[in-house]
């Protein structure tokens, strides 16, 4: 069992010098050591979790990051997927309310069957989609409208999961020219390494 004074514990300080002065009488020893009973607490890095975003113009390329991504096992990672299907508001069109059950089916087998689907008009872009982790954000009622049907909806989504605001305007003109966005909620340091192998897809 260690001794007392080495819990990392500002109030042992004190005693933590004493005991090493015994038994470390080199002055350079003693002073890297006093240093770390000092500052151990503070140099602990911190998991966080954020967002990732990354777009596919075709759906064979989401399919294959989504796939890398399965393989990769991230069991942490939470996906979601925001892709354009007309330019004119048709979601209550009776065709596509007929394609929506097949739509929902497919994201649900490449997302996993819990994974919630919604489609949503937004009038500056057209209809879209959502799967995934960021449906109920999107599809969120606000007095008789969905959040992403409002004007600036789908950018103030964005920019609240903290996505910088040049990104979210880069971004969302990728998706008016039908590009897929892919994404990612997860720790940051499992995020880097999903982004590297995402990235390694492309070479």
């Amino acid at each position: 069992m260690r001794p007392k004074a080495f819990r990392n514990d500002l109030n042992h300080v004190l005693e933590a010098k004493c005991f090493l002065f015994l038994f470390y009488r080199d002055e350079l020893t003693y002073s890297i050591l006093q240093t770390f009973l000092m500052m151990g607490s503070k140099i602990i890095k911190r998991r966080k979790k954020c967002f990732f975003l990354k777009n596919y113009h075709h759906l064979w390329q989401l399919e294959k990051a989504i796939q890398a991504i399965q393989e990769y096992d991230a069991t942490q990672l939470q996906l979601s997927v925001l892709g354009k299907l007309g330019d004119d508001c048709i979601a209550n069109d009776k065709q596509l309310k007929t394609a929506k059950k097949d739509l929902k089916e497919y994201w649900k087998g490449s997302l996993g069957s819990a994974s919630d689907f919604g489609l949503f008009c937004n009038p500056e872009i057209g209809t879209l989609f959502i799967a995934g982790y960021l449906a109920s954000q999107f599809l969120h009622d606000i007095s008789g409208k969905t959040l992403g049907e409002m004007t600036s909806g789908p950018y103030g989504i964005l920019r609240g999961i903290g996505i910088a605001e040049k990104d979210s305007f880069t971004f969302l003109k990728a998706l008016n020219e039908h590009a897929f966005l892919l994404i990612l909620r997860g720790y940051d340091d499992e995020l880097d390494r999903v982004e590297a192998r995402l990235e390694s897809l492309e070479e």
